[in-house]
């Protein structure tokens, strides 16, 4: 039985799966590595409307996998970064360690 399916999955598809990530937030966390970006940015990246960008951020944010800053130039806006891959993989694999324990805690 296997609740994150493992085969033929590199580790990006993995930790979007641990991650209960969909499309949107895929494409936006990985096209945040090693840049950063605007609300505009991604928008124009993505085709998507402003409101369902900001929604998929505000749910990265929420899992602790991107990172928000505020700039000002002339106004105040925000840049977005992905936290970088390898301490997300970390963060899965915790997260995974965590609900084995408990599992096994429920079933001893």
């Amino acid at each position: 039985m296997s609740f994150i399916h493992l085969k033929n999955r590199d580790p990006e598809e993995i930790v979007a799966q641990a991650l209960d990530m969909n499309d949107l937030q895929r494409e936006i966390y990985f096209g945040l590595r090693d840049q950063e970006l605007t609300v505009k940015d991604l928008v124009d990246k993505t085709g998507r409307t402003r409101s369902v960008v900001q929604r998929a951020l505000q749910e990265l944010l929420d899992k602790g996998i991107i990172v928000r800053e505020g700039r000002t130039d002339r106004t105040v806006y925000y840049v977005y970064t992905s936290v970088p891959f390898e301490k997300v993989k970390k963060q899965v694999s915790n997260i995974i360690a965590r609900w084995y324990r408990e599992i096994n805690e429920k079933l001893s």
